[in-house]
């Protein structure tokens, strides 16, 4: 039965329903004494005997009275855990519930806290039955309702008990207990200490099993979006409003769509008024409660309903009020208001979701944001600093509406003035468009391009040069958003035939077009191609961070896209092999790569018209090359005779690259047809020839692979014949060659002619690694690595196959010549590093090795140290252990005059094995003779871990303690088999490693003794050129880029420049005269000032005194002189103050100056060249800080001067 006492109460809070007058008591045993629930009648027996107990005491029977009574008889019971199960303790429950509502607040107040406790303690009981729970939980409600609201520790635990029933598993107890949370909204928005309420609320919105009324919830959350702007929060507090008005509003969306959506226009004006905050955090927390809602509760019936009344209004004035998704769309474009200029980077990211949630209906719904955003872009760098936020909110945009509907709303206005024309939506557009139609790129794009290059034709005519330089410009950038136009277009097999005379017409006219529209082509070739090759290829596979869902093709779609780009072929075939074989060398590898596309997709009998064409060019072309080279042969020497075999030669080696870029069109005929016409270039004496048959060949045996073993003896016998004639530009070719035949032919080693071939090829790869040519050498180490792995592939043989070709390069190590030694030692140690399994088989090898090392060859030397250095890195420190002696007493048993050019790399493997080791066991096996270098190299580490404690970790020059003795993951072998060391070898107290360190200005303990004296000059030459000096510091900042990624270039330039910076502090202060001129005193009586000219050179920094500096300044007579290296420079002699230093001003004349000439050297591509042009630049530089207070003419002078001491210095030395 559900009519129970419990909901009677609630309903007649007023003392309706039966319960009339004062005696409460009364009116419920009138009630229910006849009722036969047992529920009734012990309700019944405790309200009779509260009122007996009245009675027998004297007190009047009035709500104050029972309120009294029954909060007292529940404060005795609630005290024994055991009295939940107590009948009466349910009927108590439900009196009091009666009585609330009867007794005035001020009463309730007085005895709050007791009352409070008492029904804490009570529902805490297990034993509770749900009728009591019911009634406590209402008692609770209309406690906290009429309780202080600012004394937060106090209502706290109440509402923690009223919170905790919301989520009970019995039913009845959650649907009393939420709406008992109705009651609470006004408590819940005037609390100030309110954080533990939202996070409560937040729990139940975010539990996915809580069973709460949508009505309920939706009260709660419009009372509090309505109390945001009321009164001033915290920040945690406006933090947890925005994350409880997200999560609210997605339940209340899931359980009842209708009632939320009215809501939103008033919750998305609440998390407006939290993004406008100063509180970083609630901004957060506000922006992604509004890009969840937008995400979640925007759907298409709501935006459809928008864009349908946009569309029937045809201009008029509505009847009736904006809709839903108009209201929220006027807020979202309201966080462009000056209100938000502080968080427009926020608002930038909702815009831009916004603009994805709605698609292409944007452009009705969000039209006045665009306009808004371009006048955003109007503002200036000082005003507006979110400039790249704003520029991919445009591009959120411009992607889901189109480029039609966008350009609708803001178009470009390139034929307006200057300040009207939106060209930075240029880039925009190229970067951001995707799913276009190429049929309004012709009309309308292009259109607009012919237009502006009419223009700039009639600009040049009246002789306007920047006017027409910017319409050329405007023109390209036109064209340069096809690529775009042309990434999954919707109209392909209309629009392509639209578009194809034009692109035609530019392949021939503009060439500064070309790679614009072969990549263009490319892009709509190769994504209709993939689709159709890669049958999962869906629409929902994102290819280009652009594009949508809807930008991709089915399979059908693609189908009738490559047709209607293959019935044009043959026009482009035409263009494009004419284009390629007259243009230029920049744009021929896109229009290769464009006519290897359309061969892919075109008509097989299209394609052979076209390679047959070719050959017969080819053969036309060879023959007058063969006559040419006989005519220059018999001695008939022409004038243009040079210039016409090179002409040939670039005329065959084009036809040949057009001819292969045919390969995926031709047959098995015209690919041996092709073979059979690049034979004969393999001993051509014409690098370029050879070079692309080679090329030719290895494109060949990739993708064509039934052609080895159609030919296999052929090219086995034509690689060997053609090896002596191998031109070092084809060198790399060359081995792509070798390395496919090694794989095919590793497939079956049982026949040892084949196994004697592969043999030979892979020793020639090994000689390659010692190529001159750093693309080479590259190769080949990469084609090493490549074999290793098929070797250890387990269907070939697995580990056995790989140490059989580690045991065929090391035989290598018997080679006659050193370039044949170190090139096997470099290749073991390439192995060694790539394959662990290896490094055993290598210690294998240390005997060989260090015999090898007591050679007087330098190159077999630094490979063999370079072998040494991997397998001290890649061993584990037990392995190495067993070999620790033989390492030590190897290393060190070398004669002196070998030894001390590799000093440096023989203390580097000392240290990595003191690091892997430890010092302890290398010095147990380290020679008595050397344990000095040992105890240098523990001192060495000492003072580094000294350093590092002081620095964080960090050495001086800013690099680890342990960056020297590892070695890098990545394979580099220019460091392993340097000539001197590695690149950031170094080191203060070494003399032979002090050279890097010399640029900071401090001074190296060096070893005395004999060994270090004769450490080879050129190697410390070398590292004197490597080092940048106070004067090249400006070659390195204004000629080539620092390489960030080189250390030791990093280190110098730092360490330069913070040398440069404590020289030209000073102790000394100035002296000023009453005039504001700084003095210079020529009685040299400041000792600080010998030090104005510091150089590297110790001539250089002798002190300069008064003589010196007077006759310096009597030197300069001419007002212009003429420099050797420079040009004309004028010192600014004229403005020299006689009496005093500095400048003066002088009558009729400019303000003071001076002018160094720069040198057109200075933009010579060599290093070398520019330095010397910047010589004297330099020194201007570097001498601008010590100068002050002299003239320009003195300065230079002087500067003159250093240089000139520093020369005789030199000679002198």
């Amino acid at each position: 039965m559900d009519t129970d006492v419990v909901f009677f109460t609630v309903d007649d809070e007023a003392g309706g329903g039966g319960i009339d007058g004062d005696d409460i008591a009364a009116s419920v045993l009138a009630r229910f004494q006849s009722s036969e629930r047992e529920d009734h009648q012990h309700l019944c027996a405790a309200v009779g005997a509260i009122a007996q107990a009245l009675k027998d005491q004297g007190i009047s029977l009035t709500p104050v009275a029972y309120f009294g009574a029954t909060a007292s008889s529940l404060d005795r019971l609630s005290r024994n855990p055991a009295s939940g199960s107590d009948p009466a303790a349910a009927s108590l429950l439900s009196f009091l519930a009666v009585a609330f509502p009867r007794v005035s607040p001020p009463v309730i107040r007085s005895r709050w806290t007791e009352v409070s406790e008492t029904l804490v303690r009570i529902l805490g009981f297990n034993s509770l039955p749900p009728g009591g729970v019911k009634s406590g939980l209402r008692c609770a409600s209309y406690l906290l309702a009429v309780g202080e609201k600012t004394n937060w520790s106090a209502l706290s635990p109440l509402y923690a008990v009223l919170l905790s029933f919301v989520t009970a598993q019995r039913l009845k107890v959650r649907k009393v207990s939420q709406p008992s949370l109705r009651g609470l909204c006004c408590l819940l928005v005037e609390l100030p200490q309110n954080q533990l309420l939202l996070r409560g609320l937040e729990v139940l919105c975010s539990s996915s099993t809580a069973d709460v009324a949508p009505e309920l919830l939706e009260d709660l959350l419009s009372s509090i979006a309505l109390s945001v702007s009321d009164k001033e929060k915290s920040a945690d507090q406006m933090a947890s409003i925005a994350r409880l008005l997200h999560l609210g509003t997605r339940k209340v969306y899931h359980l009842n769509k209708e009632i939320c959506v009215v809501k939103l226009p008033l919750i998305f004006n609440a998390l407006g008024d939290i993004l406008a905050s100063e509180h970083e955090e609630a901004i957060f927390a506000a922006m992604e409660a509004l890009k969840g809602l937008i995400c979640a509760c925007i759907d298409e019936s709501l935006i459809e309903q928008g864009v349908v009344r946009i569309k029937t209004a045809d201009g008029e004035l509505r009847q009736s009020g904006p809709t839903i998704i108009a209201k929220i769309c006027a807020t979202i474009e309201g966080f462009l208001g000056y209100r938000y200029n502080a968080v427009w980077d926020m608002s930038f990211q909702v815009l831009s979701t916004t603009f994805v949630r709605l698609g292409k209906s944007s452009c009705y719904l969000m039209a006045g944001a665009v306009k808004s955003l371009a006048d955003m872009q109007n503002l200036s760098d000082e005003d507006f600093a979110f400039r790249k936020q704003l520029h991919e909110c445009v591009g959120s945009a411009v992607s889901t509406m189109g480029p039609e509907n966008f350009l609708s709303i803001l178009p470009l206005n390139l034929d307006a003035d200057v300040t009207d024309a939106n060209v930075w939506l240029l880039p925009i557009l190229k970067q951001h468009v995707a799913g276009a139609r190429l049929s309004f790129f012709a009309e309308h794009i292009l259109v607009l391009a012919k237009e502006i290059k009419q223009k700039s034709y009639n600009l040049e005519k009246e002789g306007s040069i920047f006017s027409t330089r910017r319409a050329q410009g405007l023109v390209y950038a036109l064209w340069s958003l096809l690529p775009a136009f042309c990434n999954y277009p919707v109209d392909t097999s209309s629009g392509f035939k639209v578009i194809q005379k034009e692109l035609c017409n530019a392949l021939r006219e503009k060439p500064d077009l070309r790679g614009i529209i072969c990549c263009s082509l490319q892009t709509l070739i190769r994504q209709n191609n993939d689709i159709i090759c890669n049958e999962s290829t869906g629409p929902d596979d994102k290819i280009s961070p652009s594009t949508t869902e809807g930008d991709h093709y089915s399979k059908s779609e693609s189908e009738e896209n490559l047709k209607a780009i293959q019935s044009f072929s043959p026009e482009f075939f035409s263009v494009l092999s004419e284009t390629f074989l007259t243009c230029s060398k920049d744009s021929g590898g896109c229009l290769q790569a464009t006519i290897h596309d359309f061969a892919l997709i075109s008509d097989k009998r299209v394609v052979k018209k076209v390679f047959m064409a070719t050959m017969h060019k080819l053969l036309k072309v060879t023959k007058e090359a063969v006559k040419a080279n006989q005519l220059n042969c018999s001695g008939a020497m022409l004038i243009d005779c040079s210039s016409n075999e090179a002409s040939l030669s670039r005329e065959r080696a084009l036809l040949l690259d057009l001819a292969v870029s045919l390969l995926p069109g031709l047959g098995d005929k015209e690919i041996d047809l092709l073979f059979s016409a690049i034979k004969p270039a393999f001993q051509d004496e014409e690098g370029i020839l050879q070079k692309k048959a080679y090329k030719i060949l290895s494109i060949i045996l990739k993708e064509r692979g039934h052609f080895i073993s159609n030919n296999l003896e052929e090219l086995l016998e034509l690689m060997i014949a053609s090896l002596p004639f191998c031109h070092f530009a084809a060198k790399r070719h060359r081995l792509d060659c070798l390395y496919t035949l090694i794989i095919y032919i590793s497939k079956d080693l049982f026949d040892h002619k084949r196994r004697d071939i592969v043999s030979a090829f892979i020793t020639e790869i090994i000689l390659a690694l010692k190529e001159a040519n750093k693309k080479t050498r590259n190769i080949a180490y990469n084609l090493l690595v490549k074999i290793g792995h098929v070797f250890e592939d387990e269907e070939r043989g697995g580990k056995e196959n790989l140490l059989q070709l580690f045991n065929l390069i090391a035989g290598g190590l018997a080679g006659e010549t050193p370039h044949m030694i170190s090139a096997a030692v470099k290749g073991l140690a390439r192995l060694a590093f790539e394959f662990s399994d290896l490094v055993g088989a290598a210690y294998k090898l240390l005997p060989s090795a260090f015999l090898l090392l007591q050679r007087r060859n330098q190159e077999i030397t630094k490979a063999n140290l370079g072998l040494i250095k991997v397998l001290v890195a890649k061993s584990k420190p037990d392995g190495l252990q067993m070999h620790l002696k033989t390492l030590v007493e190897g290393l060190l048993r070398w004669q002196d005059d070998t030894k001390n050019r590799f000093k440096a790399k023989i203390k580097l493997l000392l240290e990595m094995l003191v690091q892997t080791c430890g010092f302890d066991a290398v010095k147990e096996v380290m020679p008595e003779g050397h344990m000095k270098l040992l105890t240098n190299i523990r001192k060495i580490n000492e003072r580094k871990e000294r350093k590092a404690n002081s620095n964080d970790g960090k050495s001086e020059d800013g690099e680890s303690i342990t960056s020297r003795t590892t070695i890098s993951r990545k394979w580099n072998h220019t460091r392993l088999f340097s000539d001197f060391g590695d690149e950031d070898t170094g080191d203060d107290s070494d003399a032979e490693l002090a050279v890097a360190k010399t640029f900071s200005g401090r001074h190296s303990k060096g070893f005395t003794g004999p060994a270090s004296r004769s450490s080879s000059i050129g190697s410390i030459r070398k590292c004197k050129a490597a080092q940048s000096l106070p004067e090249d510091l400006l070659d390195q900042s204004e000629g080539d880029p620092l390489d960030l990624l080189d250390r030791q270039k990093t280190r110098l330039a730092l360490r330069s420049s913070a040398h440069l910076k404590r020289r030209q502090t000073s102790s000394d202060e100035p002296e000023i005269d009453a005039d504001g001129r700084l003095i210079v005193r020529e009685d040299g009586c400041k000792p600080k000032k010998e030090n104005l000219f510091q150089d590297n050179d110790s001539d250089a920094r002798r002190h300069i005194d008064s003589c010196s500096l007077l006759s310096s300044l009597t030197k300069t007579h001419k007002k212009r002189q003429k420099t050797s290296d420079s040009g004309w420079a004028h010192p600014g002699s004229e403005y020299t103050n006689k009496k005093a230093g500095g400048d003066v001003k002088r009558k009729d004349k400019l303000e003071p100056y001076a002018y160094w000439p720069l040198d057109r050297k200075l933009l010579n591509r060599r290093v070398e060249s520019r330095a010397v042009a910047r010589k004297g630049m330099a020194g201007v530089m570097k001498l601008t800080k010590k100068l002050e207070g002299h003239s320009a003419s003195s300065a230079l002078s002087l500067k003159g001067l250093a240089f000139k001491k520093q020369r005789k210095g030199g000679k002198k030395r």
